[in-house]
C-alpha cells in the first residue's frame, strides 16, 4: 500500500494539490491536522481511502485527535502532535506509541520534515505544505509491502 502523509496546510490548497501531485498514484492520503478539512475540498475525485486527524486549529466533535490504524499488518499512529510536545522531542510520543505497539507514528505541528527510527518504529513528520519552518514545504510517501516491510520517502516542494 503506497501512503501520501501531509499536514499543517492551513488553508493553502494550492500547495496541498501540489504536495498530492508530487506524491503520485496513492492508495490512501493521511492529513496529520491544521486544516484537515482542506484534505476533502482538494480530494473530491480521489477515490482511494482518506484518513484525518484535527490539529490545534481544528475543531470538531466527529473527528480525533488520534486514530490507529493497521495497514498490511503494521499499526499506524497518527497525531497531530501538539499534545505530545514535539517541539521539545518525541519522548512523550514515543512512550504513546509503545503503549499502542505502533509500527510508524506520523505526527506533524512543527513544521519541521523530519524522520527518526528506533529498532522499531519510524516516527515521521512531513513538514508543512505551506508554511514550513525548515528549508522548503514538505509531504512524504510510505509504502509498505504485503509483507509488512516500510519504505518512506520525504519529499520537498
Amino acid at each position: 500500500m503506497r501512503i501520501a502523509v501531509v499536514s499543517d496546510s492551513h488553508g493553502n490548497l494550492l500547495m496541498l494539490e501540489k504536495a498530492l501531485s508530487m506524491c503520485g498514484a496513492v492508495d490512501m492520503i493521511i492529513h496529520l491536522g491544521d486544516y484537515y478539512k482542506d484534505i476533502l475540498k482538494v480530494s473530491s475525485n480521489y477515490k482511494g481511502q482518506i484518513e484525518y486527524v484535527l490539529g490545534n486549529n481544528d475543531y470538531g466533535n466527529d473527528v480525533g485527535y488520534e486514530k490507529i490504524i493497521t495497514v498490511n499488518g503494521k499499526r499506524i499512529f497518527m497525531t497531530h502532535g501538539h499534545r505530545y510536545g514535539v517541539y521539545n522531542g518525541l519522548d512523550s510520543l514515543y512512550f504513546k506509541a509503545l503503549e499502542l505497539k505502533a509500527d510508524v507514528i506520523l505526527y506533524g505541528h512543527s513544521h519541521i520534515q523530519r524522520k527518526d527510527e528506533t529498532p522499531n518504529m519510524i516516527f515521521l513528520n512531513p513538514g508543512s505544505v505551506s508554511l514550513p519552518r525548515d528549508h522548503a514545504p514538505g509531504c512524504a510517501v510510505i509504502e509498505i509491502s504485503d509483507k509488512g516491510n516500510i519504505e518512506v520517502k520525504l519529499i520537498r516542494l
